[in-house]
């Protein structure tokens, strides 16, 4: 099996009056590319300005002139219309053929989307990711029937059905490498099946929240509810025949490497108690960091007699309409679930540890327009420019105002730079906030990027001003029978409890018990809450165990996650092909090269506004490790997978 990441385009049969209608939908730096595609023509390249991000907050306005998308005036935008209209009418006069574009026409695409000269590996990372050529340059396939046998004695053990585990199925089978996954849910989706809770929704662009040679072109929303995510992967699943290869309802109870057998003994239980024990050469864990929901640990939590449930694991048909609830929390589960609860509950307490950051973004609940749709489905490569410009924009400009200057004194930011971002985040919470109390509990103290910034459209500012709504931030004393006490003596009676209170996540492949080489257990090796591997992946005394969305590869301004997992699983398939074409039993990661690659990962993320004594976050251990980021750019950690270094391991 080989992936094609250019599926084929629908042809346009709507008149030009419809099509200039639907252009006014569109990206404009994506129609700039797809013009030149279907004209061969660079001179618009020339004629241009090269696109740009507009300033977060203050992105109406600039030199008094009106700037759209991509920092495009609308004069200039009007006349790309004009252009696009003629280019769409010529192609199709061709028969809607494509003129094979040069290597310099291509770079020349590159360079102008990228708004600046880049360095070649720059461009080869552009070029895998965009693949114009529908080459898809992740999979791993072999022609020898030497190395194909050898693929086929290689049975492999992945753990999780989500994004991560999905993708490993469907680049094994690709391999021609036997699997089967361990799934403990009755569905695929991982952390979108899990989480149910009233408006639960992704927040990166859903048509970059994708797999590169899997494009859907059918989100109805551009940040899409996790019921269509769900759906997403569950097709992915089907489509690549990777659901019969499932064990749904099924938990990993622990895993033991034989060392004289080389191989890895899975025990598993399934929904009726029964065990088993699977053999494999090789084990996935992609069980991701936010799979294990964490219940507070407030006295009298029991005594509730009212419904009390976790974010994570919200009940089917639960209805809280015109009742009293408290939630509790104020990260992104609660950013969420408070609007919505909001709507229709008698009373809601908000109660608020912390407040957060949260990035203006007028379109995070907007619909997908039919002239986006269009597009994508129809105009010469728009689509994987789209992609490009939502990865692109979201990677770029944005990392080095997290990164702390040692010259700079404040305990709200860590430079210049993110100070500037402070001073407009901070305009733009005051420009909706009304009552002056209420601003002093909603406007964080802390640095941007300290926690988790979220994104929103007004939705969650304009839901703590209702009037059913009341945000306490006096810390919670206990929880008896009717409702919540708070520290300042306050008794809040509500209904129901909803904890919004995150996952065990420094507890990486809990509550699975790991034993490597030589009786090793892993839980004892990470110290419970200290998780390590070298490049999130591989970790020493665990031969052939391999992580997916392991320590140190969350991402926080780095990109999507969805690339990120194809780097992590172009890398482990990498570390197999090292093992099939040597004929070797296993690999293990060297502890001198995992130790330098961990105090580099430490270094840096202690210089980072979430690694900043002057925050607590769900980022850090108990210790005040960050253990859950990934604090380098994408395309570093790119060029860190890209190919397996047999020095990194001890091969046997």
């Amino acid at each position: 099996m080989s992936l094609q990441s250019t599926p084929a385009l629908q042809p346009i049969t709507e008149s030009p009056e419809v099509i200039a209608g639907y252009l006014k939908e569109l990206n404009t730096a994506a129609l700039i590319m797809s013009v030149v595609h279907m004209t061969g023509d660079t001179r618009l390249l020339q004629e241009l300005p090269t696109p740009r991000t507009l300033d977060v907050v203050a992105a109406g306005a600039e030199a008094g002139e009106e700037l759209l998308e991509g920092g495009y005036t609308p004069a200039q935008v009007a006349d790309l219309h004009q252009r696009a209209l003629a280019a769409i009418a010529d192609w199709q006069a061709r028969g809607a053929t494509l003129e094979p574009l040069t290597d310099a026409t291509i770079q020349a695409l590159y360079r102008f989307m990228c708004g600046a000269d880049v360095d070649p590996e720059y461009l080869e990372f552009i070029d895998e990711e965009v693949a114009i050529d529908g080459v898809d340059r992740r999979g791993l396939h072999f022609d020898d029937p030497v190395l194909q046998a050898r693929a086929a004695d290689f049975p492999v053990v992945v753990i999780g059905a989500g994004m991560g585990g999905v993708l490993a199925g469907i680049r094994l089978a690709e391999a021609g490498i036997p699997y089967t996954i361990i799934e403990k849910n009755p569905g695929v989706g991982g952390t979108w099946y899990e989480n149910r809770y009233p408006g639960c929704r992704v927040d990166v662009p859903g048509h970059s929240y994708s797999y590169s040679f899997a494009p859907n072109h059918d989100w109805s929303s551009h940040f899409p509810l996790a019921d269509e995510i769900r759906a997403y992967f569950d097709q992915c699943a089907r489509r690549f025949g990777v659901t019969p290869h499932i064990r749904f309802s099924t938990d990993v109870v622990a895993a033991h490497y034989d060392d004289e057998t080389a191989r890895w003994r899975v025990h598993v239980r399934d929904a009726q108690g029964e065990e088993s024990v699977l053999q494999a050469r090789a084990v996935i864990s992609a069980v991701g960091q936010l799979n294990r929901p964490k219940m507070p640990d407030i006295p009298g939590l029991s005594d509730f007699r009212g419904p009390v449930v976790h974010s994570g694991a919200w009940p089917q048909g639960l209805d809280l309409a015109g009742k009293r609830v408290a939630v509790i929390g104020s990260g992104a589960s609660a950013f969420q679930i408070i609007p919505e609860l909001a709507a229709t509950a008698s009373h809601l307490v908000a109660l608020q540890r912390s407040p957060v950051w949260m990035f203006p973004n007028p379109g995070y609940h907007a619909e997908v327009g039919h002239g986006q749709r269009w597009a994508l489905e129809k105009l010469p490569y728009y689509s994987k420019w789209y992609r490009f410009w939502l990865f692109y924009t979201s990677v770029e400009g944005v990392y080095s105002k997290t990164l702390v200057d040692p010259e700079w004194n404040s305990t709200r930011s860590v430079s210049a730079s993110n100070d500037e971002m402070r001073e407009a985040l901070t305009a733009w919470i005051e420009s909706q906030i009304r009552d002056p109390e209420l601003l002093a509990k909603v406007l964080p103290t802390y640095p941007p990027f300290g926690k988790r910034i979220l994104q929103d459209n007004g939705t969650y500012l304009a839901a703590l001003q209702r009037d059913n709504v009341e945000v306490v931030t006096a810390g919670i004393r206990s929880v008896d029978g009717q409702g919540i006490v708070t520290e300042d003596g306050r008794h809040h009676a509500v209904d129901a409890i909803v904890c919004a209170t995150g996952f065990h996540a420094d507890r990486f492949l809990f509550p699975m018990q790991f034993t490597g080489r030589g009786g090793v257990q892993l839980n004892a090796q990470w110290s419970e809450t200290n998780g390590r591997a070298y490049l999130g992946i591989t970790v020493p005394n665990f031969p052939n165990l391999f992580c997916i969305y392991g320590p140190n590869t969350n991402l926080v301004v780095a990109g999507s996650i969805a690339h990120n997992a194809e780097s992590q699983v172009h890398y482990i398939l990498e570390c197999i092909r090292l093992l099939l074409e040597h004929d070797l039993r296993s690999l293990e990661c060297r502890q001198d090269v995992h130790d330098r690659y961990n105090e580099r990962v430490d270094a840096v993320n202690a210089a980072t506004a979430w690694g900043s004594p002057l925050v607590d976050n769900w980022y850090k251990n108990a210790a005040g490790r960050v253990t859950a980021n990934l604090p380098f750019r994408i395309i570093d950690y790119w060029k860190m997978t890209r190919h397996a270094n047999p020095d990194d391991f001890l091969l046997r």
